[in-house]
């Protein structure tokens, strides 16, 4: 008996985690930029000039701006506003509606045939409720390096993670927390 419910509850821990949904996390960079040469740092403020931007609070964006802060400090020297680090990061976070077609019909609740297989009537298809459209909310952070010299970005990170509406700030702050971790995870590149 030990065994079976020990299984059972090993089955539903695995269907739980397999339904998290993890930030992705996509990466592009200079490749002929020597990223070993880095030592210092600075962190500009992100700009909140477009419509989607407005509507992210301005706690979110200071939140932010000090998570990277404190990451990047951990590998580099941070410094001031007055001296020149060797280079620049600026952070974005966008903010859309998204159109999903749906995948399925409401075929799928006739049987265990699917779409593979048609009925000779049209009394048991239907085509899907809604239009077939689901709409849902995409957030992306952005983060970009900027060489200080050059004024060209050496690589930049970007997250992106479907969102649900109505979302608490606390809550924000945390999938925000996660997908900043998990971005400048990737900086700098392994060459």
């Amino acid at each position: 008996m030990f065994n079976a419910g020990f299984l059972s509850l090993l089955v539903a821990v695995l269907c739980l985690t397999s339904c998290a949904t993890k930030p992705y996390v996509s990466t592009d960079y200079e490749a002929s930029y020597n990223f070993a040469a880095l030592k210092s740092f600075a962190v500009k403020s992100a700009k909140q000039d477009t419509k989607e931007n407005i509507l992210i609070s301005p706690f979110t964006l200071s939140h932010i701006h000090s998570l990277v802060n404190s990451e990047l400090a951990k590998r580099y020297q941070s410094v001031g506003e007055t001296t020149t680090p060797d280079f620049y990061v600026t952070y974005y976070v966008v903010m859309e509606e998204k159109l999903d077609p749906r995948a399925y019909d409401d075929m799928y609740a006739m049987g265990f045939w699917g779409r593979g297989y048609r009925y000779p009537s049209s009394i048991f298809y239907r085509p899907p409720l809604g239009g077939g459209v689901r709409v849902y909310n995409q957030g992306s952070l952005i983060i970009d390096m900027v060489d200080a010299k050059t004024q060209q970005p050496i690589w930049r990170g970007v997250s992106e993670k479907r969102l649900n509406k109505g979302l608490s700030p606390q809550k924000q702050r945390e999938i925000l927390t996660s997908a900043v971790l998990e971005v400048l995870a990737q900086f700098p590149p392994l060459n």
